[in-house]
């Protein structure tokens, strides 16, 4: 499997004959969801999560997921959270109602899938104090860094278009900066695409918050 956590779940091989996974396609926009016990485990897709109505306090701030997590169940109103792919490609799709119906069989599953989304409410309250504390091209570049880290490709490019309302104000507001201060141009944004720096410039330029992240990378 090419998602590292629904990787470490599968080594239960006992729960395999039970489960349905198939390999889907998943195009950039809202994530519909054909079932609300449906769980989504990216593989080269990236996959923003954040409130389905942004307030104030939010800021439209929005969490990532990609090859190291997962997406789901989306239940229609349960967390009012949606689910935009931002990154077209291919996901694992799970049906959760085996699980839902044997949560004892299932434990070591639920402990990792409600881990995951643990991880996801603690990277928007990591960005929420982000964009009051930091410069928007601090907090671009720590959020760039975790496209990096859920992608398996380092040559990643994103479409502007696709990109959350709260992620472009940071790309603009960047932008504009670096005009007044050429040496700090740091991000290619050229025919509607921004082209990733390096990891390690990145790092360079990222604030504070993404030392404080919580890994991305399940952990056995």
């Amino acid at each position: 499997m090419k998602n590292t956590l629904l990787s470490l779940m599968l080594a239960d091989s006992g729960a395999m004959p039970a489960l349905k996974v198939d390999c889907v396609p998943l195009p950039v926009g809202l994530l519909a969801s054909e079932s609300d016990f449906s769980v989504y485990f990216p593989v080269d897709a990236l996959i923003t999560l954040g409130p389905a109505q942004a307030t104030p306090s939010a800021r439209g701030v929005v969490a990532l997921v990609g090859q190291h997590g997962c997406v789901g169940p989306l239940q229609k109103g349960a967390a009012r959270m949606q689910a935009h792919v931002m990154v077209a490609g291919h996901a694992y799709r799970v049906d959760w109602t085996p699980v839902r119906d044997d949560p004892a069989r299932y434990a070591p599953w639920l402990w990792h899938q409600t881990a995951a989304m643990q991880r996801r409410v603690s990277q928007i309250a990591q960005w929420s104090f982000c964009v009051q504390h930091h410069t928007p091209m601090q907090s671009l570049s720590s959020w760039l860094l975790h496209c990096l880290a859920q992608h398996p490709h380092a040559d990643l490019t994103l479409s502007l278009n696709a990109l959350p309302q709260s992620i472009r104000q940071w790309v603009d507001l960047s932008q504009a900066g670096a005009r007044l201060a050429p040496d700090a141009l740091a991000f290619n944004v050229c025919d509607g695409c921004l082209r990733m720096p390096s990891a390690p410039d990145l790092a360079a330029l990222a604030c504070p918050c993404h030392a404080q992240m919580s890994s991305d990378v399940a952990s056995a």
